[in-house]
């Protein structure tokens, strides 16, 4: 993944005509989006209109592919590139969280041994030990 994130790489291209005046559009992505991002992009979002949900869009490798007509392409591309921001975003401050979580088990884990060890020290200091 890139380290800015996922976002729209190129322009919208016609790839297929499906009927009349309605074809099939793909745009390239940064990168190849992962699972967690990938469940954001379809999941997260909000406002979204019943004529174009997120799960209309399909994701393939770097591509993303939906159907349209001419006229729509570019008002669905302002939708797209909400949702690649929206879910790059929140994936960006899950990993920023994950790495929080892991520095602070890593401390846990630490400090379990000191405190082992300062125990194993101190069990010279069981009763009847200090008089020996």
């Amino acid at each position: 993944m890139a380290t800015d994130g996922i976002h729209r790489a190129g322009t919208p291209q016609a790839v297929q005509k499906i009927r009349e005046n309605y074809y099939l559009v793909q745009v390239a992505l940064s990168a190849s989006p992962r699972a967690d991002w990938r469940r954001l992009f379809y999941d997260l979002q909000q406002e979204v209109p019943p004529e174009f949900p997120p799960r209309s869009v399909e994701i393939t490798g770097t591509l993303l592919r939906f159907k349209s007509d001419p006229a729509e392409v570019e008002w669905k591309i302002g939708l797209i590139d909400r949702w690649i921001g929206r879910a790059t975003g929140k994936e960006a401050t899950m990993g920023a969280r994950s790495e929080e979580q892991k520095r602070h088990r890593e401390e846990l884990s630490r400090e379990a041994e000191e405190m082992n060890q300062w125990t194993e020290d101190w069990k010279k200091l069981a009763p009847g030990e200090a008089a020996k």
